[in-house]
């Protein structure tokens, strides 16, 4: 697919498509058409995530984070919620939920995974993804896909 001068690979473009797809089928059977913060508690209460590809999405994360450089809180900060400026409660606290999930400690992994899915997905929907580098996301959409196609 070209984009202006630059053309994406059509394994990542499949990817990208198949997550707005199954990111769409999720809003809707999840989350009522209108993603949140409570509705993705919801949601993580009653949906079934196999854990295996759940680890599978946080080990895709500790690879990017080291590639960055970077600790679990500043890959949150800069990579998934790249909006400081806002500090609310619920904020603070969604990105702690993110954070445990990437460091795979116990509590609400399906709910940070869940988190980080949403966060990935406003990225792309409010353009903070950047065209010449969604190759290099390929896997990070692959893992993505794998969790939200397990979900029951």
């Amino acid at each position: 697919m070209k984009i202006r001068d630059f053309e994406l690979k059509n394994k990542t473009v499949l990817e990208i498509g198949k997550f707005a797809i199954l990111w769409n089928w999720f809003e809707k059977e999840f989350c009522e058409n209108n993603c949140n913060y409570s509705r993705l508690k919801n949601a993580s209460e009653n949906a079934r995530i196999d854990p295996q590809k759940q680890k599978e999405l946080a080990d895709v994360f500790e690879v990017r984070k080291y590639m960055f450089m970077q600790v679990t809180e500043e890959y949150v900060d800069t990579g998934l919620y790249p909006d400081n400026a806002r500090r609310t409660r619920t904020d603070v606290e969604e990105r702690k939920v993110m954070e445990d999930f990437i460091d795979q400690k116990e509590g609400n992994t399906t709910l940070g995974c869940l988190m980080t899915i949403y966060r990935i997905r406003c990225n792309m929907m409010h353009g903070l993804k950047i065209v010449e580098q969604l190759d290099d996301q390929y896997e990070l959409f692959k893992a993505v896909n794998g969790v939200l196609e397990s979900i029951r």
